[in-house]
C-alpha cells in the first residue's frame, strides 16, 4: 500500500472525527467573509453621513475578528491533534517517518481547508444580507439590503485562511517534532489520580484569589476619584490574577469543602460532578481565565456601546433644544425667509441669557471627579417669559439642561438656597426643581446647565450684570423650530454650500444614531463571535473529556448505577463548568460598566441586562448541547 492509498483510506476512515474541526473552519470562514463583504458594500457608505466612520469601524472590527479566528482555529486544531495521537503513533510504529506523517497531515488539511473555505464563503454570502439588514435597522436607514458578491472580499478571506493554514502546519510540525512516540500513546491517559492532593497552599491561594477579585471590584467603585493609570492597572492586575487563582485553587478548595461536608457519603452525582470538576478546572485554569476575562471585556464594550446608542435621543435633546440653531440673527432671518419661500411653517425663537456664578448649599461640585476642570459653577439665566412650560415664583429657581455627564460631578439639593454672584452683586433663590432638557444650545450655554427664574428677577439680574469680555459668551440664542415634524429633506434643502452655517438637531441625531449604531453592531458582532468561539472551545473540551471518561461510565454501569443517576451528575458538571466562567465574566463586566457608564449615556440597566441575558442564553445552549453529547456517550457505554 503506497502513501497516497494510506492518505485516502485514512481520510474517509476519520471523516467522523473531522466533523468538529470542519465545523470550526467553516464557522470561522462564515464569520470573516460575511463581515468583510459588509465592509465592501457601497449601499452602506452611500447612506452614511461619514464614510470615514464606516471604514474605521470595520477595520477595527476586522483586526479583532482575525485575532479571535486565529486563536479559535489553532485551539480546535490542537484538540484535533490530541484526539488523533494514537493514530499518529501507530503510523510511526508501522514504519512511516515523521516527515511522511507530516505530509499526510498537509494533504488532509489542504482538502479540508479548501472544502471548508468554499462552504464557508457560500454560507457567509447568505448570512451577509441578514447581517446587513440588522445593521441598517440599528442605524435607522430605510433601504432594502441587496445581494452583492465581492471577488475582493473572497480573495481577502482566502489570503487570511492561507496564512492560518501555514500557522496550523507549523503547529502540526512542532507537535510531531516535540512529542515522543511513547507520549503520543499515553497523551490521553492523564487522570485525576495524577494530581496532588489539596493542601494548605491550595486553601491559602484559593482564599487569596477570591480576596483579590473582591479588592478589584471595591477599587473599581472609586475609579472616578482615583482614575490614574497606575490605579487602573492595579484593578486589572487584582481582577485578572484573582480570576486565575480562583480557577486554579478557589474552585477546587470550595468543592473540596462541599465534598468533605458529606463525611464520606459520596454518591455517583458527586463522583461525576464535584470530583471531576475539582481537577479539570485546575488544569484548565489559564484557558478559563482567558475566556472569563475576554467575555467580560466583550460584554462591557457591548453594554457601553448599547448605552450610548440607547441614550442618543436624550443626549441630543440635552444640547440642542431647537430644530435649527444659528450664531447670528441675520442667519436666522435668512433661513426663515428660505423656509417661508418653500411654504414650510416654522417659528423663530430668540432667547436672551446672562451668566452668573452659582454657589450655595443646593449645588455641590466634586472638583476631584471633574479632574479640577470645574473650579467655579456657571449658570446661564433665562427668564420664564422666553421659554414655554415653566412657572417660577419670585424667590424660586429651576435648573435644567443637566446632562448625565454633569450629574457625575455635580449634586443638586432641592429646597436649598442658590446664591448667584456677579462681581459685587449677589442674589439668593431657592432651588425647586432640576431637569434634563436644555433650553439653550451648547454653543451658547458653554456646556453648563441653565436656570429659569421669574421675569422680575431676571430683569434685576440683568440690570446688575457685568458682561465678561474674556469669556465672550453669547448673550442671545437664535433658533428656528419647524411646525410639526422636521425631516432630512428640509435639512438637505437648507444645507447649500453658499448658505450661512447652522446646526441641525435632526442631522446631529442622524449622525449619532449612525455612529452609535455602527459601533454597537461591530462590538456586538465581534463580541458574539468571541462568545460563540469560546462556547465552542468549552464544548470541544467537554467532548474530549467525555471520550476520555467513557471507561469510567462503563465501570459505573457495571456497579449498578442507572443512566438517570449518571445524567444527573453530568448535569451538575455542565452547570458548574459553563456557569462559573460565565458568572465570573458577568461580575467582571458589571463592575467595569458600573464604574463609568454615566459617561456614555443615561440608562444602564436595560442595555446591560439585554447584553448579559443574550450571553446567558447562548452559554446555556452550549451547556445543553454538551450535556446531550454526554448522554449519548453514557448510552454507548452500556
Amino acid at each position: 500500500m503506497n502513501l497516497n492509498s494510506i492518505i485516502l483510506k485514512n481520510f474517509f476512515k476519520n471523516l467522523k472525527n473531522y466533523t468538529l474541526y470542519i465545523f470550526a473552519l467553516v464557522f470561522s470562514v462564515v464569520l470573516y467573509f460575511s463581515f468583510v463583504l459588509m465592509s465592501r458594500d457601497d449601499s452602506v457608505a452611500e447612506e452614511l453621513t461619514s464614510s470615514d466612520m464606516m471604514s474605521t469601524g470595520f477595520i477595527a472590527g476586522s483586526v479583532l475578528l482575525v485575532v479571535i479566528i486565529v486563536t479559535f482555529v489553532m485551539f480546535a486544531n490542537f484538540i484535533f491533534l490530541n484526539r488523533r495521537n494514537r493514530e499518529l503513533a501507530l503510523f510511526q510504529l508501522i514504519g512511516l517517518t515523521r516527515r511522511k506523517i507530516f505530509r499526510i497531515l498537509i494533504l488532509e488539511n489542504a482538502v479540508i481547508y479548501l472544502g471548508s473555505l468554499i462552504i464557508g464563503i457560500a454560507f457567509g454570502f447568505l448570512l451577509y444580507r441578514t447581517l446587513l439588514m440588522i445593521l441598517f435597522r440599528m442605524m435607522q436607514i430605510e433601504i432594502s439590503a441587496g445581494m452583492n458578491f465581492s471577488v475582493e472580499a473572497a480573495l481577502q478571506t482566502g489570503l487570511l485562511f492561507a496564512f492560518i493554514f501555514a500557522l496550523l502546519m507549523a503547529q502540526n510540525y512542532l507537535f510531531l517534532k516535540r512529542t515522543q512516540l511513547i507520549n503520543m500513546l499515553t497523551l490521553d491517559k492523564s487522570s485525576e489520580s495524577n494530581h496532588k492532593r489539596l493542601g494548605a497552599g491550595t486553601v491559602i491561594l484559593g482564599i487569596l484569589g477570591l480576596a483579590m477579585i473582591a479588592s478589584g471590584y471595591w477599587l473599581s467603585t472609586m475609579i472616578m476619584d482615583f482614575g490614574t493609570l497606575p490605579f487602573l492597572f492595579s484593578i486589572l492586575f487584582l481582577t485578572i490574577t484573582g480570576t486565575y487563582l480562583t480557577f486554579k485553587f478557589s474552585v477546587a478548595f470550595i468543592l473540596n469543602v462541599i465534598r468533605r461536608s458529606k463525611n464520606g457519603h459520596i454518591n455517583v452525582k458527586d463522583v461525576l460532578s464535584l470530583t471531576s470538576i475539582m481537577f479539570k478546572m485546575k488544569s484548565n485554569a489559564f484557558l478559563l481565565t482567558l475566556i472569563s476575562v475576554i467575555s467580560a471585556i466583550s460584554m462591557g464594550l457591548m453594554s457601553l456601546s448599547y448605552i450610548s446608542y440607547y441614550s442618543v435621543g436624550e443626549s441630543v435633546d440635552a444640547f440642542m433644544p431647537h430644530d435649527y440653531v444659528f450664531d447670528e440673527e441675520e442667519d436666522m432671518q435668512f433661513y426663515s425667509e428660505l423656509l417661508a419661500d418653500n411654504n414650510i411653517k416654522h417659528e423663530t425663537v430668540v432667547t436672551p441669557t446672562i451668566s452668573y456664578e452659582a454657589t450655595g448649599e443646593a449645588i455641590k461640585v466634586d472638583t476631584e471627579a471633574s479632574d479640577g476642570l470645574i473650579s467655579e459653577f456657571q449658570l446661564n439665566i433665562v427668564s420664564e417669559e422666553h421659554v414655554d412650560g415653566f412657572d417660577v415664583d419670585e424667590n424660586e429657581m429651576i435648573i435644567t439642561g443637566v446632562s448625565f455627564i454633569t450629574e457625575s460631578y455635580i449634586e443638586f439639593e432641592l429646597n436649598h438656597p442658590v446664591t448667584l454672584v456677579n462681581d459685587d452683586y449677589t442674589r439668593t433663590l431657592e432651588l425647586v426643581h432640576v431637569g434634563e432638557d436644555a433650553i439653550l444650545p451648547s454653543h451658547v450655554a458653554f456646556g453648563f446647565p441653565q436656570a429659569v427664574v421669574a421675569s422680575d428677577v431676571y430683569s434685576t439680574l440683568e440690570e446688575h450684570h457685568n458682561y465678561d469680555e474674556e469669556r465672550a459668551q453669547p448673550r442671545e440664542s437664535f433658533a428656528i423650530d419647524i411646525a410639526g415634524e422636521d425631516s432630512m429633506e428640509i435639512f438637505e434643502m437648507m444645507e447649500e454650500e453658499s448658505n450661512p452655517a447652522f446646526q441641525s438637531k435632526i442631522n446631529q441625531y442622524t449622525t449619532q444614531v449612525q455612529g452609535m449604531g455602527m459601533l454597537m453592531f461591530i462590538t456586538g458582532f465581534v463580541g458574539f463571535a468571541f462568545l460563540l468561539t469560546s462556547g465552542c472551545i468549552l464544548y470541544f473540551k467537554q467532548i474530549g473529556e467525555s471520550e476520555d471518561e467513557k471507561g469510567s461510565y462503563q465501570v459505573l454501569r457495571k456497579l449498578g448505577f442507572s443512566e438517570n443517576e449518571m445524567i444527573k451528575g453530568l448535569t451538575i458538571k455542565m452547570i458548574v463548568t459553563f456557569g462559573i466562567p460565565l458568572l465570573i465574566g458577568l461580575l467582571h463586566s458589571y463592575f467595569a460598566v458600573n464604574a463609568g457608564w454615566f459617561l456614555f449615556g443615561s440608562e444602564i440597566w436595560t442595555p446591560m441586562l439585554t447584553v448579559m441575558g443574550a450571553y446567558i442564553i447562548l452559554y446555556s445552549v452550549f451547556a445543553l448541547i454538551s450535556l446531550l453529547y454526554y448522554k449519548k456517550v453514557v448510552k454507548e457505554s452500556m
